[in-house]
């Protein structure tokens, strides 16, 4: 089962939009201590050496620390591994990441899903009254590591009216089994050169 999640975002009118996405689950709140560039979950995390995780700010207002991505795939190494504790390398079997500043907010760690043979399909229609407002055009970057692009070009942009909107990402297996993996708020902002 994929687990669903919430994401507001932000699109300009008249501009091309493209948002890359990673399918995860099993988030887990997780702390950064960048000073010792070590991620702790207090329940314990259940990974081994190896282990692919992304490391996502739980908010807009939260600020990972410098050194790490919340768009980037990272591995668990096996140096410092505790039931609760981990360090993350850019490659599997690689030197541990170096953090520097603090992070500041909530974080989640978690885990990509494979979705090969899955289909993406997203939408924009009205908060209000459900209108159909927009397509994004999905394409599967890699489907191994769960990651997939949106798209919308200039001429669908700039026929939205600027407000606020609803939006879901739904993903669809070989088989059938359909998952609403993304909901959340889309707000469409004018733009005021048309050139």
């Amino acid at each position: 089962m994929i687990t669903p999640a919430s994401y507001d975002f932000l699109i300009l009118q008249n501009s091309t939009y493209r948002g890359v996405f990673r399918v995860t689950q099993g988030a887990k709140p997780v702390t950064i201590d960048a000073a010792t560039s070590t991620f702790t979950v207090e329940c314990g995390h259940g990974y081994t050496a190896g282990d692919r995780v992304v490391i996502s700010p739980a908010t807009t207002t939260s600020s990972l620390p410098c050194g790490i991505n919340s768009t980037t795939l990272y591995y668990v190494i096996a140096t410092g591994l505790t039931t609760t504790a981990f360090k993350l390398s850019a490659t599997s079997g690689g030197a541990s990441l170096t953090l520097t500043l603090d992070a500041m907010g909530t974080f989640f760690t978690s885990q990509p899903v494979n979705i090969t043979g899955y289909t993406v399909d997203a939408d924009i229609k009205g908060l209000a009254d459900g209108a159909a407002i927009g397509t994004f055009t999905p394409t599967i970057t890699s489907a191994t590591t769960g990651e997939f692009e949106l798209a919308m070009l200039p001429a669908t942009t700039l026929a939205i009216a600027a407000g606020r909107y609803g939006y879901d990402i739904s993903l669809t297996s070989a088989g059938g089994e359909r998952y609403y993996w993304l909901t959340g708020v889309v707000t469409v902002t004018a733009t005021y050169s048309r050139s």
